[in-house]
């Protein structure tokens, strides 16, 4: 636990009156809340975007991103950046995408109900290197007690909004209607704190990928709907 972290667990016992020990909430717990915290604007914006190579097998439909995946944000391949799209838009594109084979890769196709499950289109009938960047979570957090001694790993801009967090959950462990009350107001301003990290998110990828979960359609640099797509098509191809 680093010196970002006990800075905020002190500011968030202060809040709780929670100063001196014996303490009614264990570090450890304080720490779990802030891994909470942190995790679930992570869920929900691309705060952290990491990368990795997947090598296609001939023949090999679908691939796997890598465990700490939520969702793509981009791919690209020694030719230069591939679109994304999804399986209604390729549908309508090619009948026959299934059984399409080529040497290059022109689109990836995302699973809207699964998105660490991507597909190449076409399907190669060689071995081609593709780059891909992903909306990760980040690692667990560690403590004292802990052998793993990791920190926080998004921008410490977000700090008020995680220690928000901390105090609104703990203030919900005793459950009474001050308590409650109280949480609810902490809870708001981190809520607040992932809005703007929303927004934000969507104007830097705005031309990659739509950051609203569960989703993965792409805005092209055409004239159109708030997705670039044309008035007669749902893609731009």
């Amino acid at each position: 636990m680093g010196q970002r972290e006990l800075t905020i667990i002190a500011q968030a016992r202060t809040v709780l009156n929670d100063v001196t020990e014996p303490y009614r909430w264990t570090t450890k717990r304080l720490m779990e809340l802030l891994e909470d915290g942190q995790k679930g604007m992570c869920e929900n914006a691309p705060l952290i975007v990491s990368r990795a190579t997947i090598n296609t097998v001939p023949g090999q439909a679908t691939y796997r991103l890598p465990g700490s995946s939520i969702k793509l944000i981009r791919a690209s391949s020694s030719l230069g950046r591939i679109e994304l799209t999804s399986y209604d838009a390729i549908e309508d594109f090619d009948t026959d995408w299934e059984d399409t084979y080529g040497n290059t890769v022109s689109r990836i196709i995302t699973n809207a109900l699964d998105q660490q499950e991507i597909r190449p289109y076409p399907l190669t009938s060689e071995s081609i290197a593709l780059k891909v960047a992903y909306q990760a979570i980040p690692v667990p957090l560690g403590w004292e007690e802990d052998d793993s001694i990791e920190e926080l790993t998004i921008s410490d801009m977000w700090d008020d909004g995680l220690k928000q967090y901390v105090i609104g959950q703990a203030f919900l462990d005793y459950g009474d209607e001050s308590s409650v009350s109280r949480a609810g107001t902490a809870l708001g301003i981190y809520q607040s704190a992932l809005s703007k990290a929303i927004k934000l998110a969507k104007k830097s990828f705005s031309k990659r990928v739509l950051t609203t979960k569960y989703q993965a359609k792409v805005a092209s640099n055409s004239r159109g709907d708030r997705y670039g797509n044309s008035c007669n098509n749902r893609f731009r191809y």
